[in-house]
């Protein structure tokens, strides 16, 4: 299987426009924020124009909570022939970030587009080969839900033979499949001997990923975390980012807080194996969300993702607790964070 990741939100925009504008066939396009304000560098809504137009089929989903689309932008793309449709689920979003191309390239990874990420670190895989397929069998399912009929993409929607080769993809639908994220970041953690690495922008874990964390620390494994200094959107992140560090900083868990806002979402175990998606480590993205991404074994890839984590080591600046006063309002912060986890799954319960 063939791979290229991207680390910068506009080189990853570079490299999504120049494979939609050599489609020949089809654009399937599914995305959680999606904004028309990169029209002067970026012009996405015009080449899907220009494509649907010249007889491609483009299939586009947009989240209707995370998505920013002018009534303009609307119509240009529908009169141009594009299936525009958006994911309205009570209480629940696409949060994935999908891209597939003539069924043989897909992008996958925590790319967004708004002309606020442009600048951002993130990551973005480029794949090819018959992994292609269980992207496309996923991206049908959430198009099936949305209303949409051509049996062009609806013929994907089924079983497939089970993957094999060192890289997976993964869908993640709660509750409908058994929270897929959730096992496997706990199976990995758990089992884990020498190291955990993580990079996410948003840091609010569930109950049973803080006491696996803990666990793996407890035992002798290097666990350490990559996040921005500062979460720029949304700015509130930050208030859980920094409760969580500080609670977990003293049980020997490294914080690496990068200087310019990252927003990949990545865990690497022992540098064999590791998970690059859409999924923050928040409640929200294992308990809440649509999300996701692949996991692999794939030697030449975790190498590859070493080497970018530890370039942003480089240039980040370790945590400290000096950073951070120690509020007489933790127990209440604590206890809010551990209500909405509890009213999340219980909403997950309900809706089952």
């Amino acid at each position: 299987m063939r791979y290229k990741i991207y680390i910068k939100t506009e080189k990853a925009w570079d490299a999504m426009l120049y494979a939609i504008s050599h489609a020949k066939d089809s654009i399937l396009f599914e995305m959680y924020i999606f904004a028309d304000d990169t029209s002067d560098s970026h012009d996405f809504i015009e080449i899907l124009r220009q494509k649907a137009l010249s007889g491609v089929k483009v299939k586009v989903i947009f989240d209707s909570f995370g998505s920013e689309v002018s009534d303009n932008s609307i119509k240009k793309l529908k009169d141009a022939g594009v299936e525009l449709l958006f994911f309205k689920t009570l209480f629940r979003v696409t949060h994935r970030k999908i891209l597939i191309v003539d069924e043989h390239i897909a992008f996958i990874g925590g790319i967004n587009i708004k002309k606020l990420f442009k600048k951002w670190d993130d990551l973005l895989i480029r794949i090819e080969g018959k992994i292609v397929k269980h992207v496309i069998r996923s991206f049908a399912h959430i198009y099936k839900n949305c209303g949409g009929k051509d049996k062009f993409v609806l013929k994907y929607d089924k079983i497939l033979p089970i993957q094999k080769g060192k890289i997976w993809f993964l869908e993640h639908f709660p509750p409908k499949n058994s929270f897929r994220l959730n096992k496997y970041y706990r199976d990995k953690i758990e089992l884990a001997k020498e190291k955990i690495l993580i990079s996410t922008p948003y840091f609010m874990p569930n109950h049973w990923l803080i006491k696996a964390l803990k666990k793996a620390a407890k035992r002798g494994v290097r666990v350490e975390i990559i996040m921005p200094r500062i979460a720029t959107n949304p700015k509130m992140a930050n208030f859980s980012n920094y409760f969580y560090m500080h609670k977990l900083h003293k049980h020997g868990i490294r914080f690496f807080l990068t200087k310019e806002m990252i927003h990949s979402k990545m865990m690497l175990v022992d540098e064999r194996e590791g998970i690059l998606g859409s999924q923050n480590i928040d409640i929200i993205s294992f308990d809440f969300n649509m999300e996701s991404g692949i996991f692999f074994t794939e030697s030449d890839l975790i190498l590859e993702l070493n080497q970018i984590a530890e370039n942003w080591k480089k240039d980040s600046i370790p945590y400290s607790p000096k950073m951070r006063d120690t509020h007489l309002f933790d127990y209440f912060l604590e206890f809010c964070f551990g209500v909405f986890e509890h009213a999340i799954k219980f909403f997950n319960k309900l809706t089952a």
